[in-house]
């Protein structure tokens, strides 16, 4: 089964994607524009958004949804990077936000600070090494969603 980095600690991986076999106790994962034309009472716990994809028509339905998987097609796109900070701090969404694809461990920190909290890169990607990446810095000139002490609040003593 594969393995994914879930709040900095290695699990298996219980989606499936497109073209992927199921195994028992594993869900599917619809593209946003799939899930949409999916009657309600039928909607999967989890979906797939892809750069392009609005959020607007997902908003309502936040707190049904389980699993929102962020695709990172290719590298130095950073749609998804957006879409992960108005989920979080416009919508409220509550539950896991998956970073997927095209990305290597030099942006986890980054990932995190958006407000993603599972991580699935392309296959190859060392996990095992990738988890050191969320400690690459302690302070942080920004907010963001993770906790990292912001720098202002660090020279203030707070």
């Amino acid at each position: 089964m594969r393995q994914i980095i879930r709040r900095r600690e290695l699990v298996s991986d219980e989606l499936r994607y497109e073209g992927e076999a199921f195994e028992p106790g594993t869900h599917g994962v619809p593209t946003l524009s799939q899930w949409l034309i999916t009657a309600a009472a039928q909607r999967g716990p989890a979906v797939l958004l892809r750069a392009t994809d609005e959020l607007e028509p997902l908003a309502s339905q936040l707190a049904h949804l389980r699993w929102i998987v962020v695709e990172f097609a290719k590298p130095g796109d950073g749609r998804g990077f957006s879409q992960a900070r108005l989920l979080r701090e416009r919508y409220h969404y509550e539950g896991e936000l998956r970073a997927r694809g095209a990305f290597g461990r030099d942006l986890l920190f980054f990932l995190a600070r958006c407000g993603f909290d599972a991580f699935d890169p392309n296959p190859g990607e060392d996990l095992e090494a990738a988890l050191g990446a969320f400690d690459s810095f302690s302070v942080a000139y920004q907010g963001g969603s993770e906790g990292i002490v912001h720098v202002h609040e660090r020279a203030a003593g707070l």
